[in-house]
């Protein structure tokens, strides 16, 4: 599913008019229809006997509403339309919808100086109403909202009455989902022909509640022909595209992962990284780790081989283990590197050594990040591909940049850094980004705060790794993993809430979200 700015759906909709003739009305009365739909499903009984007031602002997300108000109005319900702007100013397909309604009695309460009693009266309006419906600004929005539009968001928010808005709520950025000033929360959002960015970031996110993507007869090929290269995947897009496993599959046939991991002190990252490769599918997993500590993880891990690596008895890697290196990546598939190698570890060495030398494709996390930003154009002399995983405060080692700038143009900054070093960014964030150096750009929907502890991206990157040793490309590996790893996650929430949920709960959950994809994919036949 496509994932677009409010600057490329205005190309879309512009084109649906050029080029194919579709009449503006028309685009608006299907958004429409579709938006009322929504509110049926969700409010059955509103029909009967219902009371909305829909806030009306004066350009074309106005025009929905009041194509909204009017359906619902000859539906049954008792509709009042909050006019946010005199009736002169509203021009085109809004005033075009404005004028229906009245003519079929529609009533309106006007919100302006003209009316000097109207918070007032909009104030008794909400008290009364079954539901609001919010199509005041549309996604457009590049300026803070101030003034009256600002005092009846925060009546409406105040409010308990449930609240649909119309695209997204008045507000929040459609390009970055930040807050401009105040925002509606909504209980419901539909918007259409293609979710946008400001829907997936947060606080937009939130702010959006449940989000319905509804079609509005834009022609397919609209997206693709002005260029858009970022998408976000649903279950049914996912399960789509996992691979079957061949009935008579061996261990060779799910590849072999090595995993470069571990120091003293931080055991775990390795432990976690090893199992989620085994746990999302790979067929032979061996773990790479100090020698002094080997015993132990042997000990740890039943299923995880292990390959001692010289550490001069540290408790980290040194340059001692390059010698072991080379025999140790002989016959894998997959290399992940990082997790709890730990500051003093000669990391930058051993990540010279192989990439110069090895054509494996390579998941670099964690401490191997931390080691390779002090030479990061080691990323172009590789001769395998590249996933880098970092969160903000690895990115900002690798780029240079503020952590703020980072967070604030995550998109941008994940896909210029793919561009110029040839390697995949995932970009972790409450909406991880997955960047690739051809320029597409992946959006995560899955996820909770809960995965905000130690060891989760330990986890992500083991199955990542899985993936690509089962035959997926870098890129894919990389979206398919950020999703599995949110909805495991998701589901570890379910079980035990956000708060206290660790790392073991989401690597636990990881093949049953396999299960269910490969049960939805059977489905989907």
């Amino acid at each position: 599913m496509y994932v677009v700015t409010p600057e490329e759906m205005r190309e879309i909709d512009n084109r649906a008019i050029r080029e194919f003739g579709i009449p503006g009305l028309v685009l608006m009365e299907n958004a429409a229809i579709r938006t009322v739909d929504v509110i049926g499903w969700e409010y059955p009984n509103l029909y009967k006997s219902g009371r909305v007031l829909v806030l009306v602002g004066g350009g074309n997300n106005g025009g929905d509403g009041l194509a909204i108000a009017r359906h619902l109005m000859l539906k049954g319900a008792a509709v009042k339309a909050a006019l946010f702007v005199s009736e002169d100013k509203l021009v085109g397909d809004a005033r075009t919808n404005y004028d229906i309604y009245r003519a079929l009695g529609g009533e309106v309460l006007l919100i302006c100086r003209k009316n000097p009693n109207h918070l007032q009266e909009l104030d008794r309006c909400i008290e009364k109403a079954d539901l609001i419906v919010d199509s005041i600004l549309g996604t457009g929005l590049s300026r803070d909202i101030e003034g009256t539009v600002s005092d009846v968001i925060e009546r409406v928010n105040r409010s308990p009455v449930p609240v649909v808005s119309v695209d997204i709520p008045t507000g929040i950025n459609g390009v970055n989902g930040r807050v401009m000033g105040t925002a509606i929360r909504a209980d419901y959002t539909v918007t259409f022909g293609n979710i946008k960015r400001g829907h997936l970031f947060y606080p937009g996110r939130e702010y959006s509640g449940k989000l319905f993507v509804s079609p509005i007869s834009l022609p397919l090929c609209s997206v693709e022909s002005i260029g858009v290269k970022t998408f976000t995947l649903e279950d049914g897009e996912v399960s789509e595209g996992l691979r079957e496993r061949p009935k008579d599959g061996h261990k060779g046939t799910f590849g072999k992962v090595g995993v470069i991991a571990g120091s003293l002190g931080m055991m775990g990252a390795a432990s976690l990284t090893s199992m989620a490769a085994l746990k999302g599918g790979a067929g032979l997993v061996t773990l790479g780790c100090p020698l002094s500590l080997m015993s132990i993880y042997q000990s740890k891990m039943t299923e995880v081989m292990t390959y001692p690596l010289e550490d001069g008895d540290e408790g980290y890697l040194t340059g001692e283990a390059i010698p072991s290196v080379q025999d140790f990546l002989r016959d894998k598939d997959v290399l992940a590197i990082g997790p709890g190698l730990g500051p003093k570890c000669h990391g930058l060495q051993i990540l010279r050594y192989i990439l110069d030398r090895f054509d494996i494709s390579i998941i670099m996390d964690a401490d191997a990040l931390n080691h390779i930003s002090k030479d990061p154009g080691l990323f172009r002399t590789c001769k395998g591909s590249i996933v880098i995983t970092p969160h903000p405060g690895e990115m900002a080692r690798l780029t240079g940049m503020d952590i703020k700038d980072i967070t604030e143009s995550p998109i941008e900054v994940a896909g210029n850094f793919a561009k110029e070093m040839g390697v995949v960014v995932l970009l972790k964030g409450a909406t991880t980004v997955v960047a690739h150096p051809d320029g597409r750009i992946y959006l995560n929907s899955t996820g909770n705060s809960g995965m905000a502890t130690g060891g989760s991206g330990d986890v992500l990157t083991g199955l990542i790794a899985a993936l690509v040793a089962q035959g997926y490309s870098t890129y894919d590996a990389a979206v398919y993993g950020s999703f599995i790893h949110g909805r495991a996650g998701d589901y570890a929430m379910k079980k035990w809430g956000e708060t206290g949920l660790v790392a073991g709960d989401i690597l636990n959950e990881i093949p049953l979200v396999f299960k269910d994809m490969y049960e939805l994919k059977k489905m989907a036949r």
